[in-house]
């Protein structure tokens, strides 16, 4: 009769052979999360053959310091410029809507014609925006910083 160690392979193997695709699959899942999260817990964080440790990943301070230098080299563009007409738009017809609603004797269409203009502008916000991948307060998480 086989030994403790024995059976236990020999079942292994048995089960192994009868899961189907989807549980060989979702073992596979398994397995390979419970490796990340070894490698997770290493010094570097990744793993190389032969145990090479060298930073491969840029420091904070170099991502800050693209960043800062994306930035200085960006241009004005036309978007940009979109933009600044954009809030340019709703700032003035809001203050136009609140010297408008103070005026007495005003006929209705003016007020219409100040609030069409805002709710233009505001719309216009939406027509003009840029990608994420613009936005400097964004880490490379896409988080809020």
């Amino acid at each position: 009769m086989a030994n403790r160690a024995q059976r236990r392979a020999q079942a292994r193997n048995k089960s192994a052979q009868n899961l189907t695709r989807e549980q060989r699959s979702a073992n596979d899942q398994a397995t390979f999360e419970a490796r990340a999260d070894r490698v997770a817990r290493t010094n570097s964080g990744e793993w190389r053959p032969g145990k090479v440790e060298e930073n491969v990943l840029p420091t904070p301070q170099e991502v800050e310091e693209q960043k800062v230098e994306e930035q200085e080299h960006r241009k004005h563009t036309g978007l940009d410029v979109a933009k600044f007409i954009s809030w340019l738009i709703i700032v003035l017809s809001a203050l136009a809507f609140l010297i408008v609603m103070w005026i007495p004797h005003l006929p209705i269409w003016a007020i219409l014609l100040v609030s069409a203009i805002f709710v233009i502008g505001v719309l216009s916000l939406f027509i003009v925006r840029s990608t994420h991948y613009r936005n400097p307060y964004l880490d490379e998480n896409g988080t809020a910083v």
